[in-house]
């Protein structure tokens, strides 16, 4: 079954990046004979870089990036690095070797699963939990491996691709989206789960009332009521529900006099008037 991970990785990372100073470039076309190198995160001329706090893996971004992306069907392997370093060769043709120094250029690698033949079969340098970095000629790749990162909210953007539900679901709780349309991606990202044969009951929407469900408790019910219209507050409730929750002087001390005796006849006010002499 073909899904295509690979863009819906870099959907994510283009969110993820956009509020850092990166644009996100995906399948982007390295030769003649089409070949696509999955995401090129490249730093804007605009914006200052944003870089505290980013998720495991990303604390060197430079100013041109290409990355190579395995989901949990795919080996990151020796020829995936290989691919991945003449991407780099063919990048810098394309730009220009002058344009786009080798100091301006980082390679990385990110897999769902960990590489063990891989990085057994090289010098390997652990760089944090899950992160590490190999020499492959002159070249540093920083490998980033999905299922071994920390669960932890600067990385619930790579969270979403642990192919695991208990990952996802914390992605779900912990991302903060940049892009309007954000449930469309993480929608397709929730089907292409299914059909993986991946238990992934959630839409966005559904998640988004269970979520509302389990929290609403931090919320006062002044906070919670000012969210909806009075008609929307009562819907559903008869008159005397409502008024015997109050006092009726409670009730009327929100009206002014012409309003509490709207709809009254004249001889019914004089009456009252009447009763009111009496007892004083």
């Amino acid at each position: 079954m073909n899904i295509n991970w690979h863009r819906l990785f870099g959907l994510l990372l283009m969110d993820y990046l956009s509020a850092r100073g990166f644009t996100v470039e995906l399948e982007k076309d390295l030769s003649l004979k089409r070949q696509y190198l999955d995401v090129v995160i490249i730093k804007q001329e605009n914006k200052e870089a944003e870089l505290s706090g980013i998720c495991d893996g990303f604390d060197n971004l430079a100013g041109h990036n290409l990355l190579s992306y395995k989901s949990k069907r795919e080996a990151l392997n020796f020829w995936a690095i290989e691919e991945l370093i003449g991407h780099y060769v063919n990048y810098r043709k394309i730009i220009g070797r002058k344009i786009v120094k080798r100091e301006d250029i980082r390679l990385y690698a990110v897999s769902t699963r960990y590489p063990v033949k891989l990085l057994s079969g090289v010098s390997t340098k652990k760089v944090v939990k899950g992160v590490y970095e190999i020499q492959i000629l002159s070249r540093k790749i920083r490998i980033i491996v999905l299922s071994r990162l920390p669960l932890a909210q600067r990385n619930a953007v790579l969270a979403f691709f642990s192919f695991d539900f208990e990952s996802v679901k914390f992605a779900l709780e912990n991302y903060k989206w940049n892009m309007n349309d954000g449930s469309t991606v993480i929608n397709q990202l929730l089907e292409k789960y299914s059909l993986e044969g991946i238990a992934m009951p959630y839409t966005m929407e559904q998640f988004q009332k269970d979520y509302i469900n389990a929290h609403i408790g931090v919320l006062g019910a002044e906070e919670v009521l000012s969210k909806f219209k009075t008609e929307e507050r009562l819907k559903g409730l008869k008159a005397e529900e409502v008024l015997s929750k109050f006092k009726a002087e409670e009730v009327l001390s929100k009206f002014k006099t012409e309003e509490r005796l709207k709809g009254l006849k004249a001889e019914e006010i004089e009456f009252y008037l009447e009763k009111l002499k009496k007892r004083s």
